[in-house]
């Protein structure tokens, strides 16, 4: 298999204003007033109200958590794997992500003078003009930006060494692939894992009080899974495929009000964990 025929790297990359600040003032203040250690803490004001930068914190949020659910672990910390077969969704998705944080930006920062004013009768004396930068210089503070790379490709190094020098930087290139495919597969092995035991947990459980998530949960995942399967692994198709039939398409509200169907199901998902376990080993992290 050729990866770099069937992925890509993908880095997301957000900032935003924090809307807080150290004020050492404080700090010392209350440090002196406790007669503490100089270390034993940190007064961290909020400088507007918190209600007002939910918004663009939540649309930040809400744009990691999908990329970090449709993309897969690379090596580094900041590029994953976009698979080419979810590349389009995984595109439109985004757009429509970095929309609604821009959008949420721009509220924010036409609210931004009317926050000032209430934050300086909020704080009192806390209030220093100092901490807030002007409107112009805030919309530096914010960016959203989707950077795509081609996955390293060990024939395309060129460079100015002996043989053997490009032999083992190929071979090593060639090594982290490899090394990266396989940890992106087991990732996928973990998460459908980890949704069933966690179904499995909560069913077997009479006093459990779960959301209709719980299902919902598991069938989304059935259904992303085949654009996140690299290596085509039929294994990984094959219990998807079986666990969304399976466990995907039970009714929640009849598992929280009979408790035969909740028995079933939860039975059910034993068994696909016992037949999951050797791919899986003992490690999974859940």
């Amino acid at each position: 298999m050729n990866i770099t025929e069937k992925a890509m790297l993908v880095r997301l990359s957000i900032s935003q204003w924090t809307a807080r600040r150290f004020d050492r003032k404080a700090t010392n203040e209350v440090i002196e007033k406790y007669q503490a250690d100089k270390d034993a803490g940190r007064f961290n004001k909020m400088l507007v109200d918190l209600d007002s930068v939910k918004n663009y914190q939540r649309a930040a949020n809400e744009a990691r958590t999908f990329h970090y659910e449709n993309t897969l672990p690379w090596l580094d910390n900041d590029s994953r794997i976009l698979p080419s077969a979810n590349y389009l969704d995984y595109s439109k998705k985004m757009r429509d992500l970095k929309s609604a944080f821009e959008k949420a930006v721009q509220d924010f920062i036409s609210e931004y003078p009317k926050l000032i004013e209430k934050a300086e009768r909020d704080l009192n004396g806390l209030f220093n003009p100092a901490d807030y930068p002007e409107s112009y210089q805030l919309e530096d503070k914010f960016n959203f930006s989707v950077h795509v790379v081609p996955v390293p490709d060990k024939n395309d190094f060129r460079v100015s060494l002996t043989d053997d020098d490009v032999d083992k930087i190929k071979a090593n290139i060639e090594k982290s692939v490899q090394a990266s495919v396989s940890a992106a597969v087991r990732d996928c092995w973990d998460r459908l894992y980890k949704v069933v035991k966690h179904m499995g947990e909560k069913l077997n459980d009479p006093k459990a009080v779960f959301r209709d998530s719980l299902v919902k949960n598991i069938s989304d995942l059935c259904d992303l899974l085949p654009k996140l399967n690299l290596t085509s692994d039929p294994d990984l198709d094959r219990m998807s495929k079986e666990i969304g039939a399976v466990l995907g398409t039970l009714d929640p509200e009849s598992l929280r009000r009979y408790e035969l169907e909740r028995k079933l199901a939860a039975d059910r998902a034993g068994d696909i964990l016992k037949k999951m376990s050797s791919y899986v080993g003992d490690d999974v992290k859940v």
